[in-house]
């Protein structure tokens, strides 16, 4: 699973991947993203560490990808071109929305303003994916003009739909979409289909404070499979290289209970539509992450092929029974710990064990 961090100049982006992944990113060496590994924390680990008290514990990690800064639609010419193809193999887009001031280092629109900031790349993408649904028509008026009707027939009145979404500057989020049509736009890769977190860099300077900027962002954030988020990237950065109880001291005073950064990646799971679930094989307490709505035939494959390739069956608790058992012993004498077989649909926070035969 991958995660694009884009924005405009000077937006905080570099500040944001290092908070994400626990690494500064390397100076900027021509136009590719920097590449981080970031480690999900979960809360629901606490617990299950206070039950199983185990050795390791494993967390899901996701790859974050730091896209150089995208200027305004139509300055980037083939560069920008290589990496907006390069940003639709990412699963979810992470837009960070500069709302901080440091005269240090000025904005590229001489100006602090994050609505006109969303709207310019939001254009950006609108434009880069109206060129694809506009060739491939092309492409298929083309085949019919020569005889030739494939699947592509078929496609042109979804296409065209596309097209006249985009043509009204709507992002294809908004378009209702059957399962069917979906899967057809699947390889297209198409940047405004794809979940979408808008994370708004604000300074030191607004924490704690009211921001009638956050509640116009967020008024805007009406399309499906779409986020917000506010952090102060810079702070929370600076903060994070503290020893813990200055951290805490410090991050009390600037009225932050907890950084806020963890959330981001949460966010961006709850945006793939994932859900978590744990299991505890000796002495390692390991989290994953499925679609919602997988089996549990489904969980195991994602453990290992083997598991799924010999499934039996699957041994699940809910976190809250087992919480309440206080011991997976304890649990199964009071029945809590089912066993279910492979069309099981899992739930979030279910803890598993794969019965499996070879």
């Amino acid at each position: 699973m991958r995660i694009g961090i884009i924005g405009l100049p000077h937006a905080g982006k570099s500040t944001v991947f290092s908070l994400l992944t626990g690494q500064s990113p390397p100076p900027a060496k021509g136009p590719a993203p920097t590449v981080g590994i970031a480690k999900v924390l979960e809360p629901r680990l606490d617990r299950l560490v206070n039950l199983f008290r185990p050795k390791k514990i494993t967390l899901v990690t996701l790859e974050v990808l730091d896209f150089p800064s995208l200027g305004r639609a139509g300055k980037g010419g083939d560069a920008e071109g290589s990496l907006l193809a390069e940003l639709r193999q990412v699963d979810v887009i992470l837009h960070v929305i500069r709302h901080f001031e440091d005269a240090r280092v000025p904005h590229e629109e001489e100006s602090l303003d994050p609505v006109r900031d969303l709207a310019l790349l939001d254009t950006l993408l609108l434009l880069a994916d109206l060129a694809v649904v506009e060739k491939r028509i092309d492409r298929i008026a083309d085949d019919v003009r020569k005889g030739q009707k494939g699947e592509g027939h078929q496609e042109q009145p979804l296409l065209e739909r596309c097209r006249g979404m985009l043509m009204k500057e709507h992002g294809l989020r908004h378009m209702a979409l059957t399962a069917a049509e979906a899967k057809s736009l699947r390889g297209y890769a198409l940047l405004t289909l794809k979940p979408l977190l808008l994370l708004l860099n604000i300074g030191e300077e607004r924490l704690g404070s009211a921001d009638p900027v956050w509640a116009r962002l967020q008024e805007k954030a009406t399309a499906p499979r779409t986020g917000w988020c506010r952090l102060a990237a810079k702070t929370e950065w600076e903060l994070s290289q503290l020893p813990g109880e200055e951290q805490q001291e410090f991050s009390r005073a600037l009225g932050l209970e907890t950084l806020e950064s963890p959330s981001v990646l949460r966010h961006c799971l709850d945006l793939m539509d994932l859900i978590t679930f744990f299991t505890v094989v000796g002495e390692e307490l390991r989290a994953w992450v499925i679609p919602r709505g997988a089996t549990a035939l489904e969980a195991a494959a994602t453990i290992h092929t083997d598991m799924a390739r010999g499934f039996i069956k699957a041994e699940v608790i809910a976190l809250e029974d087992l919480e309440g058992a206080g011991s997976m012993a304890v649990a199964r004498k009071q029945g809590r710990v089912r066993l279910e077989g492979k069309e099981y649909c899992v739930r979030d926070g279910d803890i598993l064990t794969v019965r499996f035969s070879g």
